[in-house]
């Protein structure tokens, strides 16, 4: 056993799929709760434009969300490739 290797990393997988099942119930209760709203109450005046906050509000917090589960799920610890070297022929 050479003991000056590094250990297994755990994989970053489980991480994604965790947060994923975090994700996945809170965006279906968002958009639930719009649709509620949307059915219920009437869109004019100040609780139209008070949609309009939930609705961005609500948007944004899915995007940040997801964003936090594609961020968790992507191995970081891979270096890209560099790219080719082109030459010039002379």
């Amino acid at each position: 056993m050479d003991f000056y290797t590094t250990p297994p990393r755990p994989s970053r997988w489980r991480r994604g799929v965790y947060a994923a099942g975090l994700v996945i119930p809170f965006t279906a209760s968002q958009l639930w709760a719009l649709l509620v709203l949307l059915r219920l109450a009437p869109l004019d005046g100040l609780v139209g434009q008070a949609f309009v906050l939930v609705l961005l509000g609500s948007a944004t917090a899915i995007w940040a969300g997801w964003r936090w589960t594609w961020q968790l799920g992507r191995d970081r610890d891979v270096k890209p490739e560099p790219t080719p070297k082109t030459r010039i022929p002379t």
